[in-house]
């Protein structure tokens, strides 16, 4: 027996020493108990054996035992319910049953009076763990297990349940996370960080029948949790007991069974098909004899999730039959009017309503028909790739509709618990999980057009950890992890647990798999780009793996032949969707890695601790390859091939821009996240808790392993190295010109390029200059990561606990603490953009037909994507104070003041941003191109006007961000008990406000510098209008029984029984209701038609202005659907605009409120064996209110800024038909309102 207890210590402490070596972080997922013993006179009693024994499957932990004050300490406890047995000699042995750990708990369990008399007899009582938290400072919240059974969740997530923790919020993605900001949530399942690096989100969202309970830490958490700053969620996966339990189920959900939308109600659409189903089985219990001494447990869950959906309705403006040839004299734009007016490019004169004279036409005279020797045939073929409209679109923003075909998918959920126990000291658990979806072509929005695929790949993640009792007074604990998705542009497992359709309109989730996607196949095999091999992929990227794979219609094996992306600009509503590529295709997968050592000594319990979090991330990040082509009109007199149309600007070849990249380019993102931590938990008296420590965080910079990315440092630019770009000029000095007569004009030499040269007015003039100025890769003083950021910081944590009356029922809690933040890897990677590895390049104004025909390369002034050289780790500063208090009825009641203030996170900045007023110098303007009324009109082409020559845009991330949030919390919760629970939760928002986006002005040289007018904007747009209150409440009811020896009371027990009635409330007035970020009020935008872009009101296309508000806008919420706002209060903004017209704050959205029920009755067949029958009904009022609403005030042009052309009223106050739905929504109108009734329906079978 000593031989193979020595083998078994020896193998795991091999183990243990493989685990360390493996790179990778983990958070500890055990709870602390500890108590004093004493004798019935109130003496302390030392040296008391304590052992703990697990009342769901027998085992036990080693013994403690209690210290000089009568002490003891119960280390790294799994989550499980428990008898604590005490025994000394000369007292009689104590027992107490009924104490439940959850993860991470620090109980208090309080004075275990041991009674005079012999070992052998024993005292047993009945126990509960502690309502209210007196060993620690942290705001934390259980959500128990009979919470996670019994309430109505609709994704039947586990995540969705942290938002009945006090302060948290879920975002679109079912993403916890704490209500004023201050950092990424983590997401943990069994001591592993589940997180998909590339976004910060879940990478695998599992279902409840799988959880055991979820534990929520919000704020002033100890030094041993990091990787975020955010809320930590903690899930727990159910395991086997000493006998054997389990359950089969069927959850569906159908639509016919729903109310329909109001939304569709008011469109006249029918109700969309949705069918789902959640079918599956767990079973766990003893590798053994049930109920005999087992060393083995397991627990098995399988859950098949197939769904249907379908009939939902699209809309949207097709090319009509007689714009696919030229003729656009019957054409409508974006408010339903006649839209003839098609600017002839070689015309002088105008074209508009009235005067046409320099309007296409006919020699009839009929207007807006392109004579067929200005077409130009790959414009057309783009215009003839969608479906013919279906429907008249006379006054009308769209002219197809099509009402979509069910479509079936299936999904499943496997996960697997083993826990092991083959001595009292050591204790061994491994955990899997996975999503996998069928191989499947996604129908598109336009059937057999835009249909999709995903890679074929499940989303996994398993767990291995080991707790050892070193002595009774030590104790280790270690995990380890690996977790991996592969996605292209469809959150797969990421907001959901079932199936997913991966089909949006704009053509970015999954891989267009249909014909029309390639090249040849769309008929645009002539079409010119600006790089023509930029989509020919290095064969290490994950990205030729993944196409082989799929094999879509574009890709050869070393080429993505494919169509690219179009833009019609504002005349165009509801556009016709893009045949797009994901916005990401990628592999992600991380190996986490903690160990921590434990020490109790006196009244102080020590621990310290390691994790490491490996991350590598493969995918392309904001990389357009394939091109896109902008056809939008433009200001009057900017672009000299403009027609004022889209679709006739791409019938005669003209764009407003073309953007590419050089190359398509895959990042390969590495980092580790190395953090350590010291802390202790001092006793420091019977009544005050103190918890204190520091984590130690090493956030390695991240890289690309490749050695792609580069970055640009601005303080290493100079201006006597950028390369000089090509201005216009015309032929003989004769300005302005047009036609071939404009020509693209060398700064050095002063010559013309020659015909057809436009398209290089505004690029680099090859050999002028350094084209990689202030750029660098990695090597010599430049770090692998291209920046830098401190090597170590220290992030100190203290807590408090103060037991007014050392009884665990009044007690005052509060902590601070310096949290850091992990920034995702899109934040950092998109320097694998940057030259000498690729180039984004953007050619303003010009013809397709002429580029490359003039015999020359256009070599354009990329856009970069840069980061601070010496940047500051994201931090935020956390602190509460309050208390806690134990109310009858097992009433647990907590108000503490809340806040944060996050500083250092990352803002986006353009350092090369046009400045302010910029495009209505005289001297930036184009004297080539003829005088205009709009201002801006006819400024120099955009990078000429930047004052960083050589480059466009330049995205730097800083380290500037900030935001600061205070806020009142109360929550009261009644635990399980006599059937029934209930709780309540407020989360009053008091002050929240950041940074806003950051104004620059540059000097001669290129140098920058804030604008004074900085402090205005941060006050007047950093207002985040905090809620005032988030308001929720849950309640399980389990009816009383109707108990009676009559037989005939009892026949009508079986009946009336057995019920139990539990549900969910929210309510909150909140204008983005769903939102991450939630905010009580909502503004106004305009459009213009006309010379309303940022150049023509800034002076700087980097700029943008805001609406006027000119009159009392109304709180913003209305019963009146047309009415939701004054909308005669807004103006448009006018020329010279600093866009600081008008703040942030004054309108507010509606009071939104939800109940979610569900009611269940249960069937008892004997022993442990039940049946369930549950309905859950979402929405149970099936309430609609008002949650978006139109508010783009659409103008004519600037000169009008007053008149709106998109109002639901007419001149006399009648509602106009079609500015009245949700479909083609009116300025002020209600376009959106909560989601309506849903039913769930399941059935139980346990055991």
């Amino acid at each position: 027996m000593a031989a193979r207890r020595s083998v078994t210590v020896l193998v795991a402490a091999v183990i243990a020493l493989i685990t360390v070596a493996v790179a990778a972080s983990a958070q500890i997922t055990t709870g602390t108990i500890s108590g004093t013993v004493k004798d019935a006179q109130g003496a302390v009693v030392p040296g008391a054996a304590v052992t703990l024994i697990s009342d769901t499957r027998g085992t036990r932990l080693p013994d403690v035992f209690t210290n000089a004050n009568g002490d003891f300490t119960l280390i790294n406890v799994s989550p499980d319910d428990y008898t604590i047995q005490v025994a000394m000699s000369g007292f009689k042995t104590l027992k107490r049953s009924g104490i439940g750990v959850s993860v991470g708990d620090r109980l208090e369990l309080g004075a275990f009076t041991l009674d005079l008399g012999g070992l052998s007899d024993t005292v047993e009582v009945k126990g509960e763990s502690p309502l209210i938290q007196a060993r620690s400072g942290e705001r934390s919240f259980v959500v128990e297990t009979e919470l996670v059974q019994n309430l109505p969740i609709a994704n039947r997530s586990f995540t969705a349940l942290a938002f009945l923790a006090p302060g948290v919020t879920t975002d679109g993605n079912n993403t916890p996370q704490r209500i004023g900001g201050g950092g990424d949530p983590n997401i943990m399942m069994d001591g592993v960080s589940t997180m998909d690096t590339g976004s910060n989100r879940p990478l695998l969202q599992m279902n409840v029948e799988s959880i055991a309970e979820v534990k929520v830490l919000t704020s002033g958490y100890q030094a041993e949790y990091g990787r975020s700053s955010g809320v930590q969620v903690t899930a727990v996966t159910k395991s086997g007991t000493n006998h054997l339990r389990g359950a089969v189920y069927d959850v569906e959900r159908n639509s016919n069974w729903n109310a329909n939308s109001k939304v569709n109600k008011l469109n006249g659409d029918p109700k969309t098909v949705l069918k789902e189903k959640d079918w599956g089985f767990s079973v766990g219990g003893p590798v053994g004899r049930p109920g005999g001494h087992n060393k083995l447990f397991f627990f098995y869950s399988q859950e098949f999730s197939p769904r249907t959906k379908g009939n939902d309705v699209v809309r949207y403006r097709m090319p009509t039959a007689l714009e696919r040839v030229g003729d656009f004299s019957q054409t409508v734009d974006n408010n339903g009017n006649p839209y003839p007016y098609i600017k002839d490019p070689l015309s002088t004169s105008l074209c508009n309503s009235a005067n046409t004279a320099g309007c296409f036409q006919d020699s009839n005279g009929v207007v807006g028909r392109i004579p067929a020797n200005r077409l130009y045939q790959p414009g057309l073929n783009i215009l003839k790739m969608w479906p013919l409209p279906n429907i008249d679109g006379t006054g009308l923003p769209y002219n197809f509709q099509l009402t979509r075909p069910n479509e079936s998918i299936l999904s499943w959920q496997p996960a697997l618990r083993l826990d092991y126990q083959p001595l009292q000291q050591l204790r061994a658990t491994f955990k899997y999980s996975a999503w996998w979806q069928k191989d499947h072509t996604f129908v598109g929005t336009i059937p057999g057009f835009n249909d999709s695929k995903m890679q074929h790949a499940p989303v996994s993640s398993y767990t291995a950890s080991v707790n050892y009792t070193l002595t009774n007074t030590t104790f280790l604990e270690a995990t380890y992890g690996h977790s991996q998705n592969e996605l292209a542009g469809c959150a797969q497992a990421q907001s959901g647990t079932g199936a997913i359709f991966c089909n949006r309109a704009q053509g970015d989730q999954g891989i267009m798999m249909g014909s029309l996607a390639s090249l040849s196949g769309a008929g645009l095999q002539n079409l010119p780009f600006l790089f023509p091999d930029a989509t020919v992929l290095n064969p290490d990227y994950y990205a030729v793996r993944a196409l082989n794979q799929l094999q879509p219609a574009f890709w050869d094996g070393t080429r993505m032949s494919k169509v690219p992306t179009f833009s019609w600009g504002g005349r165009v509503a509801n556009a016709p969707p893009n045949l797009g590529f994901p916005g990401w295709f990628n592999i992600n997968a991380t190996q986490d890695f903690s160990i921590s050592f434990t020490k109790v000594r006196g009244r102080h319990t020590f621990k310290t601790g390691f994790y490491n979090t490996h991350s590598y991330k493969a995918e392309q990040i904001n990389n357009n390859a394939f091109g896109v082509l902008n056809f939008q009109q433009d200001a009057v007199g900017t672009n000299q091939f403009d027609t004022s149309f889209g679709f006739a600007n791409a019938a005669i070849g003209s764009f407003s821009s073309f953007l590419q990249a050089q190359k398509y380019v895959e990042t390969a993102s590495v980092y580790n996240n190395t953090e350590g931590y010291v802390q202790d938990n001092w006793k420091a008296s019977d009544k005050l808790t103190l918890d204190y420590g520091v984590r130690l965080v090493h956030q390695q910079a991240q890289y690309d392993k490749l050695g792609q990315a580069s970055n640009f440092l601005a303080d290493r630019w100079t201006l006597s190295s950028a390369p000089l770009l090509y201005a216009a000029g015309c032929v003989n000095n004769a300005n302005p010109c047009t036609g071939t007569n404009r020509q693209a004009k060398n700064p050095v030499t002063g010559q013309l390029v020659g015909p057809n040269s436009t398209a290089l007015i505004g690029t680099l003039v090859p050999n002028t200059g350094d084209t990689l100025n202030g750029l660098f890769l990695p090597g010599g003083d430049i770090p692998k990561a291209t920046y830098k950021w401190p090597f170590l910081a220290f992030g100190p944590r203290f807590g408090i606990a103060y037991d007014l009356s050392g009884t665990q029922r009044f007690v005052l809690r509060g902590g601070a603490g310096l949290f850091f933040d992990r920034p995702s890897t899109t934040t950092i990677s998109g320097g694998v953009n940057n030259p000498p590895t690729a180039a984004t390049v953007t050619v303003q104004f010009g013809q397709l037909q002429a580029l490359g025909t003039g015999g020359y390369t256009i070599q354009g002034a990329p856009a970069l994507a840069a980061i601070k050289f010496n940047s500051k780790l994201p931090s935020s500063t956390q602190w509460n104070g309050g208390m806690q208090m134990e109310l009858p009825w097992a009433v647990a009641l907590d108000v503490a003041y809340v806040g944060q203030h996050s500083f250092h996170t990352f803002q986006s900045v353009n350092l090369n941003a046009v400045d302010f007023g910029t495009a209505f110098l005289q001297q930036n303007l184009d004297p080539t191109l003829p005088a205009s009324t709009t201002p801006g009109a006819t400024a120099l082409q955009t990078n000429l006007l930047r004052s960083i020559r050589g480059y466009a845009g330049i995205t730097q991330q800083w380290d500037r961000g900030w935001r600061t949030y205070h806020s009142i919390q109360v929550s009261f919760q009644r635990r399980f008990r006599n059937g029934v629970s209930f709780g309540f939760l407020d989360t009053i928002g008091l002050y929240d406000k950041q940074q806003a986006g950051v104004r620059l002005q540059h000097n001669a040289d290129g140098s920058f510098t804030i604008r004074p007018d900085q402090s205005t904007a941060d006050a007047l747009l950093g207002n985040n209008n905090p809620v005032p209150h988030t308001m929720r409440a849950n309640f399980i009811w389990d009816l009383p029984d109707l108990k009676s020896d009559s037989a005939a009371l009892k026949t009508l027990g079986f009946v009336v029984n057995d019920w139990q009635v539990s549900g969910i409330w929210s309510g909150a007035r909140v204008a983005n209701f769903g939102a991450s970020n939630p905010t009580e009020a909502y503004t106004v935008g305009f459009s213009y038609q006309n010379g309303g872009g940022n150049v023509n009101l800034t002076g700087s296309p980097d700029y943008g202005a805001r609406i006027r508000v000119a009159g009392d806008p109304g709180s913003g919420c209305s019963s009146n659907l047309y009415r939701q706002f004054n909308t005669s209060a807004f103006q448009g903004p006018l020329t010279n605009s600093d866009g600081l017209e008008s703040g942030n704050s004054y309108l507010k959205g509606c009071f939104i409120n939800v109940l979610d029920m569900s009611i269940a009755r249960n069937i008892r067949l004997g022993g442990t064996r039940n049946i369930q029958l549950r309905v859950d009904m979402f929405n149970a009022p099936d309430l609609a209110g008002v949650i978006a609403r139109n508010t783009t005030l659409n103008l004519t042009n600037p000169g009008d800024p007053v008149t709106p052309q998109n109002l639901p009223f007419d001149a006399n106050g009648n509602l106009i038909p079609t500015r009245s739905t949700p479909r083609n929504q009116g300025f002020g109108i209600a376009t959106n309102f909560q989601n309506p009734r849903t039913v769930q329906a399941q059935i139980r079978f346990s055991f």
